[in-house]
């Protein structure tokens, strides 16, 4: 098989306008660049390689997310492994990142609860090379996948801590950031097939109303705080209002929503 073949056929399985994925799949396959796409487009596969193909195309097929077949996503532009223990980083959540930047000194200190792949906290611990990030989650399976990725970004100023929020937490926080489950079950009902048959429903459903984790960590987040730190939230696109008037509940002041990059109630954050 020569490489323009394969690209087509990955093209097809993908479908129309969606040739950035096929060079991408390509790319992490056989190692080529996008340069050879137009320098060697009779470059002969291995039989090796056209294996591998042919069997990410069968997971393509079937609905695979492609950061799950290629066990790569990125995050803040830095590659992280990832496979269906964890969420796939979104783009969307990089807006956190900047956020958390702009509310902290120099050495924070910052709780996340709920790890994932760990690509919010190595982030974090890499901006913040004096400071001291924990980040926390339930899921020994997620906590597997993020130890992996702090290995590989040698993030060794954060610790990951197997806790069902803050029940192994000891210290107190200049930040405490959290996304944390939040569809809500009529959401779970038409969510994309691709999200509901891959993800892991543990760190998607919320609750009823997708509410349940945010009034739990927002009623415990004022004994881990520091005087003045800051509460900060991913928060799903129509949750604005529900999530602040959790953090008004429970005293905290200067409560600001920012949007993301599509003009999205994104981040919201809140001071003890």
């Amino acid at each position: 098989m020569e490489l323009r073949e394969a690209f087509h056929l990955c093209l097809d399985a993908f479908g129309k306008g969606e040739e950035i994925k096929a060079y991408d799949l390509l790319e992490e396959l056989i190692k080529v660049t996008r340069k050879d796409f137009i320098l060697q487009p009779d470059r002969k596969l291995t039989s090796k390689e056209t294996r591998s193909l042919y069997s990410a195309l069968e997971d393509v097929k079937k609905g695979r997310p492609l950061p799950y077949i290629l066990h790569k996503a990125y995050f803040m532009g830095e590659s992280f492994y990832v496979d269906e223990r964890v969420l796939i980083p979104r783009y969307d959540t990089e807006h956190s990142i900047e956020v958390i930047r702009s509310l902290v000194p120099e050495a924070p200190k910052i709780l996340e609860i709920g790890t994932g792949s760990g690509c919010v906290a190595i982030t974090l611990a890499k901006l913040f090379p004096e400071g001291y990030i924990v980040s926390a989650d339930i899921s020994k399976d997620a906590l597997d996948v993020a130890t992996i990725n702090v290995k590989n970004h040698e993030a060794d100023n954060l610790q990951l801590l197997h806790s069902d929020l803050f029940d192994k937490i000891e210290n107190t926080f200049d930040v405490i950031y959290s996304n944390p489950p939040y569809i809500s079950e009529k959401e779970m009902a038409v969510l994309d097939k691709s999200v509901l048959d891959f993800e892991p429903h543990l760190a998607l459903y919320g609750g009823v109303e997708g509410l349940d984790f945010y009034e739990a960590i927002t009623k415990e987040a004022r004994h881990y705080l520091n005087p003045n730190g800051y509460l900060v939230f991913e928060i799903g696109a129509d949750q604005g209002d529900a999530v602040k008037n959790l953090l008004e509940k429970h005293h905290f002041k200067d409560i600001q929503i920012r949007r993301d990059f599509s003009g999205l109630d994104r981040v919201l954050y809140g001071r003890l």
